[in-house]
């Protein structure tokens, strides 16, 4: 029987992978594309092993969700989530002041301003008041020609997006409350992510976060399930690190540092690459603000790793922290709620506006999912 052609084609184009990455390089070295970045070499001397921790930590957990409920070419309306969990010595520690969770509603329009500047707008609408304390004072305004929402696509924003970015917002200054009022002397943050800020006025939020942190002498930290920097010869930073690491460290828990640094005023960030449990076939990006990383010494330093991984032994998803899959838990928005959200934000519409001025909106961006929902 004849082979299907595509299947011969599909073969070149693994063959071509195939040769392109069959090897990691030695003594290779993290790409640099800022003078405000540090590298190191990628050398064993540099891995340590993780040992069981025995100085237990209070640990803060952070995350957001978010989902769009009405969409048009020129306005977006969004449903997100925050969420925050503290735990010690694994076990989960009652919330003094903050909100478990803190739900609210996003509104974006693009605008004309009197200038004749065009802008992206987004609003805060907190589901409930006494969660206003935990999101931006301010409404979010971009330029609509800002270079950081145009970076690596060159044309302008899809208007849906705003309401993540609002969500990463917020996710800044919950965790600033958070470290206020929940957590005190070496204790730890953790964020779901790099500390990295990639938007206009983000990075303040962020600074204040970092402030709060280093008055507290609080540990701000972020974890991040994906890496996608590579190495000066082209191969991914951190599965070169893991080639090396689970030569030296088989059967053991690691870290590998310093790899990294960054002091763009965008990001603060000294990068860790952490093995947290034996078992686990997976390696996750860790960052500490860099200001405090830098005065760690080897045995704090290696107290806040040995408590992430003695929070890393949930059977399900083995190496990595159980704070973060259960704050990711909470404040996963799921299909169903914004069918409801959908449902009950149509109902709010004044019938005659909707008809004449928001349908036609939504119409000039719907088509698709029209198209989607057809079944032969």
């Amino acid at each position: 029987m004849k082979e299907p052609q595509d299947s011969s084609i599909i073969r070149e184009c693994v063959k071509f992978i195939e040769e392109s990455k069959k090897e990691f390089i030695e003594l290779d070295t993290p790409f640099k594309s800022d003078e405000n970045e540090e590298c190191f070499v990628i050398e064993e001397d540099r891995i340590f092993q993780i040992f069981e921790c025995k100085d237990f930590r209070k640990m803060g957990f952070i995350d957001g969700g978010n989902a769009p409920i009405l969409n048009g070419g020129d306005f977006n309306i969004s449903f997100c989530r925050v969420a925050g969990v503290l735990m010690n010595e694994n076990q989960w520690v009652h919330l003094d002041k903050t909100p478990l969770v803190i739900e609210f509603y996003t509104g974006t329009v693009i605008k004309s301003l009197d200038n004749g500047k065009m802008v992206y707008l987004t609003r805060f609408f907190p589901r409930e008041s006494s969660h206003l304390a935990y999101l931006p004072k301010n409404d979010i305004i971009f330029d609509i020609k800002d270079e950081l929402l145009r970076r690596n696509r060159g044309f302008l924003l899809d208007i849906n997006r705003l309401g993540g970015i609002a969500r990463r917002f917020a996710e800044w200054t919950y965790a600033t409350k958070f470290v206020e009022n929940e957590l005190n002397v070496g204790n730890i943050l953790i964020r779901d992510g790099s500390l990295q800020t990639g938007f206009t006025d983000e990075m303040h939020l962020a600074r204040k976060l970092f402030q709060v942190g280093l008055s507290k002498n609080v540990y701000i930290t972020g974890l991040s399930k994906t890496c996608r920097l590579f190495t000066q010869n082209g191969d991914s930073l951190m599965a070169t690190i893991n080639s090396i690491a689970s030569r030296k460290y088989p059967d053991n828990e690691w870290y590998f540092y310093p790899i990294f640094r960054v002091t763009l005023a965008d990001n603060q960030a000294d990068l860790y690459f952490l093995k947290l449990n034996k078992i686990s076939s997976y390696v996750f990006r860790f960052d500490i603000y860099i200001e405090q990383s830098k005065k760690l010494n080897q045995n704090e330093r290696e107290v806040i790793i040995s408590n992430l991984a003695n929070n890393s032994n949930d059977l399900s998803f083995i190496g990595y922290p159980y704070g973060l899959i259960k704050v990711d838990q909470l404040a996963r928005v799921s299909t169903n709620e914004i069918n409801l959200n959908k449902y009950q934000t149509l109902a709010e519409f004044d019938e005659k506006i909707y008809e004449m001025y928001i349908l036609p909106r939504l119409r000039s961006v719907d088509a698709h999912d029209i198209i989607n929902n057809i079944r032969k």
